[in-house]
């Protein structure tokens, strides 16, 4: 009976090599893990996801392995869609926003974000709550640019939502 790999780096490196290996092309070059000399797209991604998550431990004050646990305890669906700059963006800019708690991040907050698809006010960060709306900060096209991600250092936690209403930047102001 194999033991269960533990969720963060080595369960991606074991996704990666699994699909790396059952790639005819890429059989032959045994360099896999992600390693540099590796060419094949799957190590390159998988090298990607580490320096993304690099960048993310160094903003968060903790480490790449943290950050690697708790984006693969998150992951529900394969790794080539889920590692990317939508999912993991860049913090950096007024798109991001990091707190230390959830909690930090509720006080930081009304009840009110503004819905990209119809501009109401709903009292949902992710869904809007207007009769004539259903639009979802979670569906395929996300909040059309107009949203944040928001980010928690303990636990390391990040979801995608509609913009603040708090948070909107006054048009025409310095």
């Amino acid at each position: 009976m194999e033991s269960e790999i533990k969720k963060g780096i080595e369960s991606l490196r074991a996704d990666v090599l699994r699909d790396a290996n059952s790639e005819p092309k890429y059989s032959r070059n045994k360099n896999h893990n992600g390693a540099e000399d590796c060419p094949c797209a799957y190590c390159r991604h998988f090298r990607w996801a580490l320096d993304r998550a690099a960048h993310y431990a160094e903003k968060l004050g903790t480490t790449v392995e943290a950050v690697m646990e708790a984006w693969e305890t998150d992951r529900s669906y394969w790794y080539m869609n889920y590692y990317q700059d939508s999912n993991q963006p860049l913090i950096e800019g007024d798109d991001v926003r990091v707190f230390d708690t959830p909690e930090d991040f509720r006080k930081a907050v009304t009840k009110e974000f503004r819905c990209p698809r119809c501009g109401k006010v709903s009292t949902d960060p992710q869904e809007c709550t207007q009769t004539d709306c259903d639009w979802k900060a979670y569906g395929l096209l996300r909040t059309l640019g107009k949203g944040v991600t928001v980010l928690s250092r303990n636990p390391i936690a990040k979801v995608h939502i509609f913009m603040p209403v708090a948070w909107e930047q006054v048009e025409g102001a310095a």
